[in-house]
């Protein structure tokens, strides 16, 4: 999951004006973000319920989105992850793994 994250943030560095012009990027972090999303639905339900801080649906929610409207994914929306839940998530899932 962190390696997908760091994926993520590669692919997004040039920023939002540079992630909305290019459709390779955004694909790029869809499909990092399907991965993510994936690994969050297959860890163990008792484990998501003893750590229930992590936002768990928060990366599976993406991960749904994707996969069931692929041709509606949205490079807003994808970017807002990128935006204002990829640090925290990074960090929360950090802690996690320590």
């Amino acid at each position: 999951m962190l390696e997908a994250l760091e994926r993520i943030r590669g692919f997004s560095s040039g920023g939002r004006a540079t992630f909305l012009s290019d459709a390779k990027t955004q694909e790029a972090v869809a499909y990092e973000l399907l991965k993510l999303g994936e690994a969050a639905n297959r860890v163990s339900k008792p484990f998501r319920s003893s750590h229930a801080a992590f936002p768990w649906a928060r990366l599976i929610e993406p991960r749904n989105e994707i996969v069931h409207e692929y041709f509606r994914v949205d490079p807003d929306s994808l970017w807002e992850f990128v935006e204002s839940e990829l640090d925290g998530v990074e960090r929360k899932l950090r802690q996690l793994v320590a």
